[in-house]
């Protein structure tokens, strides 16, 4: 039982469905939650300042909304001494660290498992002082993100992303970097590069044997070449229960921190948001934020 609770909620969503999530949460949750109190967001930068200002007036944060709002509140929270912990109802398109902490994707579901919740001490990564849960990417990624059109996104959800990412795929030119670990530095190209902290991106799983959320450790995509060889390589990741040993044109590598050099400037996507580029400075924090999940993989 949680004595109060600050239920952060995305208030440019449509009206209709907002008020009726809300309902639901307020419904399913009210069993576990003495005082409750609901916190919208009007514009990009208020999840943030809520956390920040507010948070540690709580003894649980819930966060209902998608990938965007997440980000937000960790950026917040990361900021404080110590954190409440962290529920996550998810309402977005592709609520990809939702289904790493494997949060039913409904809010009735997830409230009816809410007393099954074990709290887990979350790595969070930061690039250039600022934090993300999921992922850091550039190349591919962020042409894929841009591309999206608001409007299909609305109608059509997780698909519009990969059709978005099959449409970036044809106009895709490597581009050279350097990228320096503690293990050492490589000189090579590549049409996108990820540093996973979560396991899904764009609803696609991504889990690879050695993945943790508690490990310290990134899991570094580097993708070589797009177009067909990156589509079967992907098909092969979605329908089997394993990482495959290879994959043609994709290395793999697990590291706490690097530094990415790129010869022209290149816009960084950290969990779906893209105001950043780099050069850039990333890391990983072991065991940083608590969030509320149904470990399996941990």
């Amino acid at each position: 039982m949680y004595n109060k609770a600050m239920l952060i909620y995305n208030g440019s969503a449509g009206s209709n469905d907002i008020k009726a999530s809300l309902a639901e949460a307020v419904e399913g949750l009210e069993s576990y939650i003495n005082e409750l109190t609901l916190m919208k967001t009007l514009k990009k930068g208020d999840a943030e300042t809520f956390c920040l200002e507010r948070a540690s007036q709580f003894d649980l944060i819930i966060i209902m909304g998608g990938d965007g709002t997440v980000h937000e509140c960790v950026n917040g929270l990361i900021k404080l001494k110590e954190s409440p912990p962290i529920f996550i109802l998810p309402t977005g398109t592709c609520n990809d660290f939702a289904r790493s902490l494997n949060i039913p994707l409904k809010i009735d579901a997830a409230c009816e498992a809410f007393e099954e919740t074990k709290m887990i001490q979350s790595d969070i990564g930061t690039v250039n002082s600022r934090a993300f849960s999921n992922f850091f990417g550039v190349g591919l990624i962020t042409k894929a993100s841009e591309g999206t059109n608001a409007d299909l996104k609305q109608s059509i959800g997780k698909f519009s992303y990969f059709v978005s990412a099959l449409q970036s795929m044809q106009q895709a030119a490597p581009f050279s970097y350097t990228l320096k670990t503690k293990e050492g530095i490589e000189n090579d190209e590549a049409v996108m590069i990820l540093a996973m902290n979560g396991h899904s991106l764009g609803t696609t799983s991504l889990y690879h044997e050695k993945s943790s959320l508690t490990d310290g450790l990134l899991d570094i995509y580097l993708i070589r070449e797009a177009g067909l060889s990156l589509l079967k390589n992907l098909f092969n990741k979605v329908t089997s229960p394993t990482f495959p040993d290879e994959m043609e044109g994709i290395d793999y590598i697990q590291t706490s921190s690097f530094e990415l050099e790129i010869k022209r400037k290149e816009e960084v996507d950290i969990d779906g948001e893209i105001y950043l580029e780099t050069p850039a400075i990333v890391r990983i924090d072991q065991k940083t934020l608590p969030f509320l999940s149904f470990p399996i993989y941990q």
